[in-house]
């Protein structure tokens, strides 16, 4: 069976066979992209190590989701200690290499096998041994092992059994990426509750479970809780190590001891930020001052131009999904797939649920607020993971089909 690789790096000879076989839908889509306009592919920059793109902003999708899930786990129950705690806005999931999903709601870890049945609860609320509060980040690394924080900064390792394997606090560090490596490890830079708008590039330190470290991957601006230090994200999945900042067009990936593998890069260009879009987006001023720019410092005051993106995704395949920011607040969610080699795949609207009702509104706002879209959590293969909210309120985590759109 061809993979996105394959069709990714250009073996455009084979197309037409390709499309005669049975692929994953992901690969299809890549050779019936291959079969048009080549250049999407991705073009390598001669003597460095830049896969450059079009401009992605505004670009017509090429995939859709089946609106039918394959598997569809959460909602409401008979009895409550089985839901989620839909209320729990960090709950989160990871796909397991069993085809089972893990999940962090709160205070417990709950484990699911590849239908959908639960088969594991660890942890319950608190702060002493085997207790959460308040559980932030989740990983998986090899074998189905689970790595989680609290709000503590507690950090528990998992069993693929639902054993708790290990705590341990941090004290003078945190954690730096989102997400860990296959062995376990994970990046840390000293701790700064206090980190502003100022951006300092402090060591990066891939760290184990047990607290010791692996070494230093480099320096990069400091794990902060507001100001543009949080546009800065690291992000580490499987083998390598990632640094999104929206701030630039492009994502760098880094080999596990720093040194840089290639950077994908696309030609969109600033584009002009109101005030108001400003305060609705991204927060207000302050947070606003980390919006785009094609080089140099960004001015102080508010933006003046969108960030190039919203977020960065690594999925299980090793899949890149950078997230624009919408249109407008009806519009869909928007995704460009690239894969592990940095070669465009496609595109993904994720469209918005219907209007919801304002609960308690001022005199003189509206009764109404623009829908919410589904959450996207993860993707493996043809299959992606989506966060999604009933009209009960109550949180599923449904698997969807990927579909290509003919051309």
């Amino acid at each position: 069976m061809a993979t996105i690789l394959d069709v990714a790096l250009g073996q455009t000879r084979r197309r037409l066979r390709a499309v005669m076989r049975p692929l994953t839908v992901m690969a299809l889509t890549a050779s019936l992209l291959a079969c048009g306009d080549t250049a999407r592919v991705g073009t390598p920059v001669a003597n460095e190590p830049v896969v450059q793109h079009p401009a992605r902003y505004g670009s017509a999708p090429t995939f859709t989701l089946d609106s039918v899930p394959v598997r569809d786990i959460g909602g409401l129950k008979e009895r409550a200690e089985d839901e989620f705690d839909h209320l729990n806005g960090l709950l989160h999931a990871v796909t397991l290499e069993n085809g089972g999903l893990a999940v962090i709601d709160n205070s417990r870890v709950r484990l699911y096998d590849a239908t959908g049945a639960q088969v594991a609860v660890v942890g319950r609320p608190g702060g002493g041994p085997g207790e959460f509060t308040g559980l932030t980040q989740l990983c998986r690394f090899a074998g189905d092992s689970l790595l989680v924080l609290d709000q503590l900064r507690r950090l528990a390792v998992i069993s693929p059994r639902g054993e708790l394997v290990r705590e341990r606090a941090l004290t003078e560090i945190g954690i730096a990426s989102i997400g860990c490596f296959h062995d376990g490890s994970f990046l840390t830079q000293p701790f700064d509750r206090n980190a502003g708008r100022e951006v300092q590039s402090v060591p990066a330190v891939r760290t184990r479970t047990d607290g010791t470290a692996v070494d230093t991957v480099g320096a990069f601006p400091r794990f902060g809780l507001r100001g543009v230090a949080e546009f800065v994200r690291l992000h580490a999945r499987g083998a390598h190590m990632y640094v999104s900042d929206p701030r630039t067009s492009e994502v760098r990936r880094y080999a596990p001891d720093g040194s840089l593998e290639f950077v994908l890069r696309t030609a969109d260009a600033p584009r002009a930020m109101s005030a108001a879009d400003a305060s609705y987006w991204l927060g207000g001023p302050q947070a606003a001052a980390g919006s785009g720019r094609v080089g140099g410092t960004q001015p102080e005051g508010p933006a003046t131009t969108w960030p190039f993106y919203r977020d960065l995704l690594i999925d299980a395949s090793q899949r890149l999904w950078i997230r624009d920011f919408p249109e407008s607040t009806e519009a869909p969610d928007r995704f460009a797939v690239y894969d592990s080699t940095g070669a465009f795949v496609g595109r993904l609207d994720v469209p918005r649920g219907p209007p919801r009702a304002v609960r308690n509104p001022r005199p003189g706002a509206p009764a109404t607020a623009p829908g919410v879209a589904p959450q996207l959590i993860d993707a493996v293969g043809d299959t992606v993971i989506l966060l999604v909210r009933d009209a009960d309120g109550a949180a599923h985590f449904q698997s969807r089909l990927l579909r290509p759109i003919a051309p």
